[in-house]
């Protein structure tokens, strides 16, 4: 029994040097200006169901971090999962070795360890953080950062934050791995009796589905019927939620009659697009993925996965209840929150479960109408180079340039240079693809040159072919990739290399490791205790 708490005591004193010494920070601050983010497990309600996720918390339980601009980025991610976790600081330009990539920018953080990020900010605005290890994102490892500003508190007399999520009571790791069944066992199969992990498709079939259109007459983005066929969607999911809530119980936001009032959206979900439904309220773009735009008006807008939408809306003076729906690409699902005035009563039942009309897809109506408010200085393209998107639903593999990843190939550049992006779909899927570590700006939409929103993560539909352009002012490895977590995790990954970049912790070869060590959140509380025999996940790993 002593021989065993000594193995026991051991291992725990491991873990926790181990990570020590991958987790040392690149600078000393007090422990009062650190804010310490714990990865650990958690619990939802979902649909009337307990459910085990995982989330990213303060010592005070608030989801996340939303620091101020002028103060800087001081973080220490405290790892309280039994397996290894890396957290992304989604849209951030940052020093490169604290951008959170496993196996590109850092070893990951093991069980038990912790390390701290500390850069400072150059942006405010919407963003937010996600595991980028595994399957992680699709446990809910992510949160909202909002960056403060004086320039951003100006925007509203009130603002609220909305995560969007998908949910399936399907594991991650189950739904890869019936993603990734060769179609051919699929082959005579009834389409509502696939399971939650298999991919739906319409065959080209049309049906009434509702999508966006521009309304020429009155300049504004609205929702129109039309007979097409529904875009094809990797995952059958089970909910959608609004700040990790379902529809049956919305979060509600008090505004007063007469207020201006920001809406910050970020699609945080694994594999779902969304349409943002404002009701009778006219909401305003006012920014995408942090950037100002020139303001675009409208009822019913787009927001693909990895995006941010910031959107204004005035609360009418007569006061009421207004739903703020997100409607699922390809489903009939949705989810949302609702704004209401004081005193009003609030319908025990105040949204449906699912909506009466499916959502069409996705496509460039709205991206070809956002214009930057502050676009690039002119500056002639130095460097062009292609990202074909190409990919195989049969076999469930996804490729940039013709390869899947994990590969040595990087898309290379020299920095100083101005550098055109040209991604082209070559696939029957849309692709929202993110560039780390850089703000780019859309410059072309197949054919057609825009000086567009400048952008992070941009939504590549199916067969369209779109140009960005960046400057090449942040040197290092930075990965690049479709947001579609399971098209990811099959392939579609990349790096943009700087000349010269430092290279230690790009490892191609250590990224299978990540599918292998599954969070098993079910198991994870008794895991732990059969490793340790100390504590529990949900007990702190390393004193607060």
């Amino acid at each position: 029994m002593n021989s065993n708490c000594t193995l026991k005591a051991s291992l725990l004193i491991a873990i926790t040097t181990i990570g020590a010494l991958r987790a040392a920070p690149t600078e000393t601050r007090s422990e009062s200006e650190t804010v310490k983010l714990f990865a650990r497990e958690s619990t939802i309600t979902v649909l009337g169901r307990k459910a085990k996720v995982a989330a990213l918390t303060q010592s005070n339980e608030e989801q996340g971090y939303s620091p101020e601009e002028v103060k800087g980025f001081h973080v220490e991610v405290v790892n309280q999962l039994p397996v290894p976790t890396s957290i992304h600081w989604h849209g951030l330009v940052l020093p490169n070795l604290m951008d959170g990539v496993p196996f590109v920018t850092q070893d990951p953080i093991p069980p038990g360890g912790s390390r701290r990020y500390n850069f400072p900010l150059q942006q405010s605005g919407s963003y937010w953080m996600h595991s980028h290890y595994g399957l992680q994102e699709q446990q809910l490892l992510s949160a909202s950062m909002v960056i403060r500003s004086p320039k951003q508190s100006k925007v509203a007399d009130a603002e609220f934050t909305v995560m969007l999520s998908d949910f399936s009571f399907t594991s991650p790791k189950d739904i890869l791995k019936g993603l990734t069944v060769k179609k051919s066992a699929m082959n005579g199969k009834n389409r509502d009796t696939m399971s939650d992990s298999q991919p739906m498709s319409t065959a080209g079939q049309k049906e009434s589905l509702v999508v966006q259109q521009w309304d020429e007459t009155s300049k504004r983005l609205v929702a129109r019927e039309v007979q097409a066929a529904a875009p094809d969607i990797d995952v059958k999911y089970n909910a959608l939620l609004a700040n990790r809530r379902t529809i049956d119980d919305p979060q509600v936001f008090e505004a007063k009659p007469g207020q201006s009032v920001l809406l910050r959206l970020m699609a945080a979900a694994s594999a779902t697009n969304f349409f943002i439904d404002t009701g009778k309220l006219d909401a305003t773009i006012v920014a995408t993925d942090g950037e100002d735009v020139q303001p675009l008006k409208g009822n019913f807008f787009q927001l693909s996965l990895a995006q941010r939408l910031d959107l204004l809306v005035t609360i009418p003076e007569t006061g009421g209840v207004f739903p703020i729906l997100a409607l699922g690409e390809g489903v009939s699902l949705q989810t949302g929150v609702l704004l209401a005035t004081p005193g009003t009563k609030i319908p025990k039942r105040p949204l449906a479960l699912r909506p009466q009309r499916k959502m069409g897809g996705l496509d460039n109506t709205q991206e070809i109408h956002l214009r930057a408010k502050e676009p690039l200085a002119d500056k002639p393209v130095q460097r062009s180079l292609p990202s074909v998107l190409g990919g195989d639903m049969m076999t469930y593999t996804w490729t940039i340039n013709g390869a899947t990843y994990p590969n040595r190939n990087s898309l290379n550049v020299k920095e100083g240079e101005r550098v055109e992006l040209v991604i082209s779909n070559k696939t029957g899927m849309s692709h929202p693809m993110h560039l780390h570590g850089h703000v780019f700006e859309v410059t072309e939409i197949d054919g057609q040159k825009i000086t567009g929103a400048k952008r992070d993560t941009i939504l590549i539909p199916l067969k369209s072919t779109i140009k960005v352009a960046f400057d090449a002012n942040n040197p290092g490895v930075c990965a690049y990739h479709c947001h579609i977590l399971y098209h990811l995790a099959t392939g579609m990954f990349t790096v943009l290399k700087y000349e010269n970049a430092d290279t230690k912790y790009w490892r191609p070869d250590g990224t299978p490791s990540e599918l292998e060590n599954p969070l098993e959140l079910n198991n994870a509380t008794a895991f732990w205790k059969e490793m340790t025999g100390l504590i529990a996940p949900s007990e702190p790993a390393i004193s607060r």
